[in-house]
């Protein structure tokens, strides 16, 4: 089946990665992608993850938000490397790959994902995540701060419907989640400014809202971490 890919997403790709050129200014090990809408679906954002950058043994994990029911999605890493992913939930397809020592990825080509929900497949190139890129090429990885992580409404005052709102602020570039124990397990937050992530969750019946006052963020950027926790005011402790 021949592959195609379709005059408006191309034109998306050009946008967010012209020339060639990385998608963010800055090193982030875990870099989520935007694209738009297709004739056949719409693939609304990826993201790439790793533990150990593309070193053997290191994990990469694959998380693709589209269209819910498609007939199969996969990337591809390099001609060889082909990651099937599956739907775990309507619209999230996820896949994990971990590297071999036999394996030639090269971080400066591109990663193609494809994915299918009417008769041909739609095929949409991404480049690497930039630190993915400089760690390549032997740059230092980036470093990883948590400012300040706020919380709102309080705990207190949460009942099932309500939307909780969450904010951190770091180092920009970088990728952002949020865990509530026993609730959500790692809502990931979309950077609104450079340095600032946001995200909401609404409450469910089943809800502890009592949770919401261990609440989690976690920063990753380049091969660090850094976690901090919220109180019941929604400033960092």
């Amino acid at each position: 089946m021949k592959s195609t890919l379709h005059g408006k997403v191309a034109a998306a790709v050009f946008l967010l990665a012209p020339l060639g050129v990385a998608m963010v200014a800055q090193p982030a090990a875990a870099q989520q992608y935007r694209v738009v809408q297709s004739r056949q679906g719409t693939i609304n954002g990826m993201t790439v993850d790793s533990d150990a950058g593309l070193r053997p043994g290191s994990t990469l994990r694959i998380s693709v938000r589209a269209t819910p029911g498609a007939r199969f999605a996969a990337l591809s890493l390099s001609d060889a490397i082909k990651v099937p992913l599956r739907e775990r939930s309507p619209g999230e397809y996820v896949g994990s790959y971990v590297i071999r020592r036999s394996d030639r990825i090269d971080p400066t080509r591109q990663m193609k994902l494809r994915a299918g929900w009417g008769e041909g497949p739609v095929v949409v190139a991404y480049n690497y995540p930039a630190a993915l890129q400089a760690q390549a090429m032997g740059a230092a990885p980036a470093s990883a701060m948590v400012n300040r992580f706020a919380m709102w409404p309080r705990a207190e005052r949460l009942e099932p419907g309500r939307e909780v709102h969450f904010r951190v602020e770091g180092t920009p570039n970088a990728r952002a989640a949020v865990r509530v124990p026993g609730v959500v397990d790692w809502l990931q937050l979309r950077e609104e400014s450079p340095g600032t992530y946001v995200g909401s969750y609404t409450v469910r019946q089943r809800d502890n809202p009592d949770a919401f006052g261990d609440a989690t963020a976690v920063l990753r950027a380049g091969e660090q971490r850094v976690m901090a926790h919220v109180d019941a005011r929604g400033y960092n402790r």
